[in-house]
């Protein structure tokens, strides 16, 4: 995407009228390129990232209203108003937040070529290719909202566990950075299942209301051998109620999504999984209130 110099009209206000423009007059600037907004600071993190975008991210929806779908990649906002035959596309890349706006066709053909790229998670010698996805996950919040003419239905398995390590640290990282922006106060979490030992569940969650990332498994059923407990928390599970492992992860930890993600595969490998395709996810959710697709999960969903 080519990013053109920051608008005139500079800060939150710039950014809100820059977005009714494109929203009201779309055929005016459809291929013009896209405008940086919300530049990131010098060696920017999670929440500094979060926090250049709020007051624009903010100003823009005061200006347009609610999103039609809310959304991620590994670089950023991916956050779209559709309003017909156009998209205002809210998106992160290297250097900040730019507004733009598309023929809906057009974008809609580019990211579907995008996704089924064979560059994605198809060797594991290869890049895992995760971060070069227009979107981890995309939300749509529900009737009262119009329905996007498409999106890609599908979700990447990763090559190898070092790839599903990749794919669920960018995935929690941006829920982290994402969601008290977008959807602030609302949690997110879905349920992982290995073949091999089924039908034991192991939740991932986020909550704002807590800070930070939590993962909890069921060994409720499970027969305690010796050296049992010493298993568990040499995986990294910290917490034991009842029948219930869990392990916390702090929203100001910027390990955080890493720890959550090395975790997780470690429980599923020492549990008899030997490859990503034999996991499944389901009960994906944020608050309960919409669907929600997790294209760059890493595994697949049911």
């Amino acid at each position: 995407m080519v990013i053109g110099t920051p608008s005139s009209l500079s800060g939150p206000a710039g950014a809100a009228a820059h977005a009714r423009a494109l929203h009201d007059h779309p055929d005016a600037h459809v291929d013009a390129p896209a405008e940086l907004v919300a530049p990131y600071p010098p060696g920017f993190g999670r929440a500094a990232r979060r926090e250049a975008l709020r007051p624009v991210y903010e100003a823009v929806v005061a200006e347009l209203g609610e999103p039609t779908l809310y959304g991620g990649s590994a670089a950023g906002p991916s956050v779209r108003w559709h309003t017909g035959q156009h998209v205002v596309l809210l998106a992160g890349g290297p250097q900040g937040a730019t507004l733009s706006v598309h023929t809906a066709s057009d974008l809609h053909g580019r990211e579907y070529s995008a996704m089924e790229s064979a560059a994605i998670a198809w060797r594991p010698e290869q890049p895992h290719g995760f971060d070069t996805l227009p979107y981890l996950w995309l939300l749509h919040r529900g009737p009262e909202r119009p329905w996007p003419a498409f999106r890609w239905d599908g979700h990447h398995t990763a090559a190898s566990w070092e790839h599903l390590e990749s794919s669920l640290t960018l995935l929690l990282d941006s829920w982290m950075e994402q969601l008290p922006l977008q959807l602030p106060g609302d949690w997110a979490s879905f349920v992982v299942g290995c073949s091999r030992d089924w039908p034991r569940r192991l939740r991932v969650g986020y909550s704002q209301d807590r800070g930070e990332l939590s993962l909890m498994v069921d060994h409720r059923t499970t027969a305690e051998e010796p050296g049992f407990e010493e298993t568990m928390r040499e995986r990294g599970w910290t917490l034991r109620e009842g029948g219930w492992w869990r392990a916390l992860f702090a929203d100001e930890d910027p390990a955080a999504a890493s720890s959550a993600a090395r975790l997780l595969v470690a429980d599923v490998r020492g549990r008899g999984s030997v490859c990503p395709d034999e996991l499944v996810a389901w009960e994906l959710t944020v608050n309960d209130r919409g669907r929600l697709w997790l294209p760059g999960i890493g595994m697949p969903v049911n």
